[in-house]
């Protein structure tokens, strides 16, 4: 069994929001205090300076420092009043590929705080968070892609290949799974030849990116399948498949069952 630490759970976990994310542009006197949080929770530090204590160990507070928190952790802050803190909050649940909540002893995950290369690459990833319009196909899956970006980045203090560059193209993806990318493209947005992209996207999310592309596609017709009333012509339409039977092809292979059967019986 793989362990269920932050790469894991960037890659193949649901990640469910709970409440809005929220950018803090904190007051001189600002300080925060939690004796059990209800959910997990992602911080990162924008701008500012301070001190946080979680569940009794100390931190500092930096431009650029990304917390995972867990359930029931202790969790103190403050910050210097002469350098006000931003920071960046986004709360949500942890289910398995089965939808199942995954228990919190089960989780691998990083305790210590993770400082990003930049903090600019850092708000970037929040900025992504905040434009979330949950009535919105399109930037609701931006939102859970940035959420993943910030695993990423807690994860790259164990797993030293997460590249922004790559990031970023990925994300351009997600923004439109319909859209006929190649590999000259996603190449020229992340500012990498494609040998290079292709190299490092293998390396960072552990798959080529056709393959990568196809899965996320077979993920988002999975869920459109049994969330939606459109017809399979019009699904594999959206998801950049012009022939059908290709389409139906692909679902079989990577979903496990037949579109028209699913659909039949949503249960499954």
């Amino acid at each position: 069994m793989h362990a269920m630490d932050a790469l894991w759970l960037a890659k193949h976990a649901q990640l469910r929001p709970t409440a809005t994310p929220v950018l803090y542009h904190c007051e001189p006197i600002w300080s925060w205090k939690s004796e059990s949080l209800p959910d997990f929770a992602i911080w990162g530090i924008l701008e500012g300076s301070g001190s946080l204590s979680q569940n009794g160990e100390k931190h500092s507070l930096e431009p650029g420092y990304c917390f995972l928190f867990s359930p029931q952790d202790r969790i103190e802050a403050d910050q210097d009043p002469l350098d006000p803190l931003s920071l960046f909050v986004t709360r949500f649940e942890i289910l398995d590929t089965a939808g199942e909540t995954i228990p919190v002893h089960q989780l691998q995950l990083e305790r210590n705080p993770v400082q990003t290369r930049t903090s600019a690459s850092l708000s970037a990833i929040a900025n992504l968070a905040l434009a979330w319009d949950p009535e919105n196909e399109i930037e609701n899956r931006i939102q859970d892609h940035a959420l993943r970006l910030l695993l990423l980045l807690i994860a790259d203090a164990a797993h030293p290949a997460f590249d922004e560059r790559v990031a970023k193209a990925s994300a351009l993806v997600d923004s439109d799974l319909g859209r006929k990318w190649t590999l000259e493209e996603l190449a020229e947005a992340s500012g990498l030849s494609p040998s290079q992209f292709s190299r490092l996207f293998s390396r960072q999310y552990g798959e080529p990116p056709i393959q990568n592309l196809i899965r996320r596609r077979m993920k988002e017709a999975k869920k459109l399948v049994l969330e939606t009333s459109l017809s399979l012509h019009e699904i594999g339409t959206r998801l950049g498949y012009e022939n059908q039977s290709f389409f139906e092809r692909q679902f079989l292979k990577h979903v496990g069952f037949p579109a028209q059967s699913l659909r039949r019986n949503r249960a499954l």
